[in-house]
């Protein structure tokens, strides 16, 4: 009985326009300009290092997002690269000694945005191929992922996990 009342209270929820998971709060894209004559996305790690990850509030609330200097929010950020020929993930920057680490965070008005600059100067990132001067043609990918924890809940941090979309983008 009590599993047809729950079915009855679900079907009747949805039937309503409500949904029964939660309701996505973010979404991120991935900005990288194009950046030379030929219209292609161009890492060029001695001209064109720098490109961004954009957190935007698509809720009815403000988001509150761990700031990125803190040991809650380091490592929150990866990228991935693929083509034909390798896949390999570049982690967040290098690990870090944390001097007066504190729980810090960003409010991320409703329909605003949050915009991470990512600098991929030698030495910040974790897993950048050394190029020897080659080119790397392929995708590049951003995820933004924030496990739940105690402090999280406390500070009522958004949890969760987004993929952007895959960009074309040559590596240099």
């Amino acid at each position: 009985m009590r599993t047809h009342i729950q079915s009855f209270i679900a079907i009747t929820f949805w039937l309503a326009g409500g949904s029964i998971l939660p309701a996505q709060q973010l979404e991120c894209s991935l900005v990288i300009p194009q950046s030379n004559p030929q219209g292609q996305r161009e890492l060029d790690m001695s001209r064109y290092k720098s490109f961004h990850v954009v957190l935007r509030n698509i809720s009815s609330t403000p988001v509150k997002i761990w700031k990125d200097w803190n040991s809650w929010g380091y490592y929150n950020l990866s990228l991935s690269f693929s083509n034909a020929d390798t896949s390999f993930t570049i982690s967040k920057k290098s690990p870090t000694n944390w001097d007066g680490d504190f729980a810090d965070y960003w409010t991320v008005p409703v329909g605003e945005s949050l915009v991470l600059d990512i600098d991929m100067r030698a030495g910040l990132w974790k897993g950048l191929p050394d190029l020897y001067g080659e080119t790397l043609t392929g995708k590049i990918q951003a995820t933004y992922e924030n496990k739940p924890d105690a402090l999280a809940a406390e500070f009522g941090i958004w949890t969760g996990k987004l993929t952007t979309a895959s960009l074309p983008v040559i590596f240099k």
